[in-house]
């Protein structure tokens, strides 16, 4: 997808979604997420987003709009795949297309008789788990997105100010925090990890020995 002008785009402080046109595009804006309830979906998109933030940091706008665009900025998506491997599954589900995740049969198997109702038992699962997923990003988007604000100085609006801020505003004072102890990506990246209920990237081996030696016995709790 290209990359589109975002200069009219605003950032909302609720929900932490974006909301804006393109220039060439005003009959199709996109709403924030406190908004888009019963919006009709636009012909050439799969769901009505141009650009979001990345749902891991929220320090770097991301395309978006199709069934294969990544939740994540470069960077933030390199570290999921990593995890992900490392852990053995899909923890932190990096697209909404099961492709993307890892869901599919490999070549030769749709001749076995099992295959079939295998892929359909994946897919399930696959959607049970992306649902649980979405509502808790719904979560942690917006807390973190506070937690950028609070740092750069905007988390409140100032006397006469919009409850939305402009996106080039934001990400031009998100990018003071590249190095932040807390908000830099990587940091970001461990946070998200605890807030779903998983170990940081640095605790991955330790947590996995003793559910390895006991399989099934544990399930991740989200924090509220």
């Amino acid at each position: 997808m290209s990359p589109i002008s975002i200069d009219n785009f605003t950032v909302c402080r609720t929900c932490a979604g974006l909301a804006g046109y393109p220039p060439v595009r005003k009959q199709y804006p996109q709403l924030c997420r406190c908004h888009r309830e019963g919006q009709v979906r636009w012909p050439d998109h799969d769901f009505n987003e141009y650009v979001d933030l990345c749902w891991c940091c929220l320090l770097e706008r991301i395309p978006s709009g199709s069934r294969w665009s990544p939740f994540y900025c470069p960077e933030c998506l390199e570290r999921a795949h990593g995890y992900n491997e490392s852990m053995g599954g899909v923890l932190l589900y990096v697209g909404r297309h099961s492709l993307m995740n890892g869901v599919w049969v490999r070549e030769g198997r749709l001749a076995r008789p099992q295959a079939p109702a295998a892929l359909c038992r994946a897919v399930g699962e696959f959607a049970l788990g992306i649902c649980g997923f979405f509502e808790a990003m719904d979560r942690w988007r917006p807390t973190r997105l506070q937690a950028v604000l609070r740092a750069v100085g905007r988390e409140v609006p100032g006397q006469g100010e919009s409850e939305e801020i402009g996106l080039v505003e934001y990400l031009r004072a998100a990018g003071r925090l590249a190095d932040d102890r807390e908000l830099a990506k990587r940091a970001s990246f461990d946070a998200v990890c605890r807030f779903l209920g998983y170990p940081p990237a640095g605790e991955v081996i330790e947590w996995l020995r003793p559910r390895v030696a006991n399989p099934g016995h544990y399930r991740p709790t989200v924090e509220a």
